[in-house]
């Protein structure tokens, strides 16, 4: 046991001091807080300027804050006295009328610059109709919210022509108060806390595991390694490295995620939506948040004891990369088949990709925060993956042994268990 915390602290403290921990923390540190930062000054600049567009200010400051001009050429003369009307509709814009004779000049400046917008609104066998012209379908007013005015117009037109009273019309025009309640989680916002829940997860175990090949194959570079061995049990040479690593990922991780919802809390709203959509995190649960925790750390230690022995298999740094390649490609395999757990959380696919003990560290996780995940499955994940780590814990530590004091050309995984096969053989 002294053995194991002599090496969990050696890596732990060893790692915590480098340069690139503390530079990579700090950079992740200005993406988040960025990353949260620059929307929320965007938003707050386009709500002050809708403000000040809607605002009583007179007609001078409407026009410095307008986006164009929307011309209404009215065929029909139902629109000639709700000038006024429309320009409190469309505030963004500034509304003018438009004589028939003007018509084609302003669609030719539109065609060309694209900076104005015209309306026009005719009459077809005592329908009326509305033809609308932009230069880009995306740009300028919404047309369904075009349809929605002129027809509430041309509705209280026919009313009043009808001697409907006034507050019947009111009644009949005006909007009707919903309030929606969600009794289940949010769809929107465990679609996007799964996004978030599962990327942290998988560059946490990616780089966190890779941490552990680096730490290896740079001692095995500076013959500490020859030192160990000869002082510590393999065993407890890669169960030292693997923790110590992985309390240095959880620490990184509780400092980015402390960072973030600070962040977040502070720059965002408290009805913050998006597309009108509230953004919920209900799916963080106490019992979820120690679920993902738990996740975190399976998965990390899946992942780093095989990571520890690609470290292994190498004599220099620099060649780490190059052999990491299949445990790189598995991982990202395994992130990409629960990438389909996102949208659909309780499909088939997802219930597959929880009992797979590759893909349940980042599947698992994702549906927590979107769907009540049945605590049978996640009884079994969770069986199937400690199994799997013991088993691939055994044969990494049996591994590491053979391949942590070789030197030279790259071992193959392959020459290890050939080597294993032919110790039992003399044996």
């Amino acid at each position: 046991m002294r053995d194991f915390l002599e090496v969990f602290k050696h890596t732990f403290s060893e790692n915590l001091r480098k340069k690139s921990f503390i530079i990579s923390t700090v950079v992740i540190l200005i993406i988040i807080v960025g990353a949260m930062v620059v929307p929320a000054i965007i938003t707050s600049s386009r709500n002050n300027d809708a403000a000040v567009s809607t605002s009583g200010g007179g007609s001078q400051t409407q026009t410095k804050k307008t986006k164009g001009v929307l011309y209404i050429l009215d065929k029909s003369s139902q629109y000639s006295d709700k000038l006024e009307v429309l320009q409190k509709q469309f505030p963004l814009y500034q509304v003018k009328p438009l004589e028939e004779g003007s018509a084609e000049n302003v669609k030719e400046a539109i065609r060309k610059e694209g900076k104005d917008y015209l309306v026009v609104v005719r009459e077809d066998n005592n329908i009326l109709k509305l033809d609308y012209f932009t230069q880009q379908y995306m740009e300028g007013p919404n047309p369904d919210t075009i349809n929605k005015v002129f027809k509430n117009i041309y509705a209280e037109n026919l009313l009043k022509t009808a001697n409907v009273p006034g507050d019947t019309i009111e009644k009949a025009l005006g909007e009707l108060d919903m309030n929606v309640n969600a009794l289940g989680k949010s769809k929107l916002g465990g679609y996007i806390s799964s996004i978030v829940i599962v990327l942290i997860l998988f560059f946490a175990v990616y780089f966190y595991g890779y941490g552990v090949s680096m730490s290896v194959a740079s001692e095995k570079t500076s013959r500490v390694m020859e030192i160990l061995v000869t002082s510590v049990k393999p065993s407890r040479i890669i169960l030292g490295k693997t923790a110590g690593m992985g309390l240095l990922g959880l620490l990184q991780l509780a400092i980015l995620i402390t960072v973030g919802a600070v962040t977040y809390k502070l720059v965002f709203p408290d009805k913050f939506t998006i597309e009108g959509m509230p953004i919920e995190f209900s799916g963080f649960t106490p019992m979820a948040v120690v679920l993902i925790i738990i996740y975190f750390i399976l998965g990390y230690t899946l992942y780093a004891l095989m990571n520890a022995v690609v470290g292994a298999t190498v004599s220099k740094a620099e060649d780490v990369q190059s052999a990491m390649m299949p445990m790189s490609f598995l991982a990202i395999i395994a992130f990409y088949f629960s990438y389909g757990t996102f949208a659909i959380p309780d499909s088939t696919l997802a219930r597959v990709a929880s009992l797979i003990p590759f893909c349940s560290p980042f599947s698992v996780p994702s549906r927590l925060m979107s769907t009540d995940v049945p605590t049978w499955e996640i009884g079994l994940s969770l069986l199937i993956l400690i199994g799997t780590i013991l088993l691939i814990g055994t044969l990494s530590i049996k591994l590491y042994s053979f391949a942590v004091l070789h030197y030279g050309d790259r071992l193959k995984i392959s020459k290890l268990f050939e080597m294993s096969k032919a110790e039992k053989t003399g044996a």
